[in-house]
């Protein structure tokens, strides 16, 4: 497996390409043996308009605890820095999944093959009961304790370096103002995450 090493430029400039260990697995001692680990800012050959159209998981927690959600949103590319590859989520702070992004540091998205798992993680809620069981997924931990699940295609495990709790009171023109009026779970928060490692099968 092709390994990738972080390096540190300064204190100022951390060039993180999506390499490290491959993910730790707790739970199921095959199925990581499929991932290899590859550079995002090199290797990442998808659309950035069109990736988070596709079956994507959030998973954010530790080995004591964690949840996950479905996903279609976000962004790719870099913040801070050009050699600083970063991930953007939004989270509604009536999500469940809210909670654990606050309490948490690092947070993992994750592509599917099978729709059945984002159509069932965005249907229900964590609070109601371990989806993750429910669908028959396996966790998994990466070295840095971030939960992954080994069904995964793709897993890009982000720390997260800012969060932004947008109001009302940001919005430039009537998009958002539209889209959020009457949207129950309140506005979504902007989370920016640098990436520190990827996998894929």
């Amino acid at each position: 497996m092709k390994r990738f090493i972080l390096i540190i430029f300064s204190a100022a400039l951390l060039g993180c390409s999506g390499g490290g260990e491959k993910p730790q697995t707790a739970t199921d001692t095959t199925s990581k043996q499929d991932f290899t680990a590859f550079d995002v800012q090199k290797d990442f050959v998808d659309n950035g308009f069109t990736y988070f159209t596709k079956n994507l998981i959030l998973c954010v927690g530790d080995s004591s605890e964690s949840n996950a959600m479905a996903i279609g949103w976000g962004a790719i590319g870099n913040y801070l820095g050009h050699d600083r590859p970063a991930v953007t989520v939004y989270v509604a702070p009536a999500r469940y999944t809210y909670e654990f992004m606050e309490r948490h540091k690092r947070f993992t998205v994750m592509e599917f093959d099978d729709p059945r798992v984002w159509q069932y993680m965005g249907k229900y809620s964590g609070r109601d009961g371990d989806k993750a069981a429910a669908l028959g997924l396996h966790v998994a931990y990466t070295e840095h304790g971030t939960p992954y699940y080994t069904e995964a295609k793709t897993v890009i495990e982000c720390e997260t370096m800012t969060a932004w709790h947008q109001s009302a009171k940001d919005f430039r023109n009537d998009t958002p103002k539209q889209w959020y009026d009457g949207f129950e779970a309140g506005i979504h928060t902007v989370y920016i995450g640098e990436v520190i490692g990827a996998w894929k099968k």
